[in-house]
């Protein structure tokens, strides 16, 4: 029970579990000062880095151009679907129009025939129209 030691802690071992953390704060801070400065690199290790971002840039370049093509299919068959679904609405309009006046065309062809009265009244009571009838 010697080792008791009270809830809270005392400061020296609040200073000892501090010491882990400033070595590891300070490493953080060495490691990102060298990768600012970054070492000096060989002709031959420079020359390899701008293959490398040739490389990159043109792996990239061509990224591009597969998107831009593929944006451009695709805006091509939006504009034909576009094109094919108002030419539809288009057609269906006029065969609208054209059935209405098809419907009109036998209203008035009804109006205007004349009616036989002997068809007219054929199947139906007989009406008794005045003397003689």
């Amino acid at each position: 029970m010697a080792n008791v030691k009270p809830i809270g802690g005392t400061f020296e071992d609040v200073g000892e579990a501090m010491a882990p953390i400033k070595d590891s704060v300070g490493e953080a801070i060495e490691q990102g000062v060298q990768s600012i400065v970054a070492p000096q690199l060989t002709p031959q290790q420079q020359q390899e880095k701008q293959q490398q971002d040739q490389k990159k840039e043109m792996d990239r370049q061509k990224q591009l151009s597969y998107t831009r093509k593929w944006l451009m299919d695709l805006q091509r068959t939006q504009e034909k679907v576009r094109a094919e679904a108002k030419q539809k609405e288009q057609q269906r309009l006029q065969a609208q129009e054209e059935e209405k006046k098809v419907s009109e065309m036998k209203k008035e062809e009804k109006k205007k025939k004349p009616v036989n009265p002997a068809i007219a009244y054929s199947g139906k009571v007989e009406i008794k129209r005045g003397v003689g009838g």
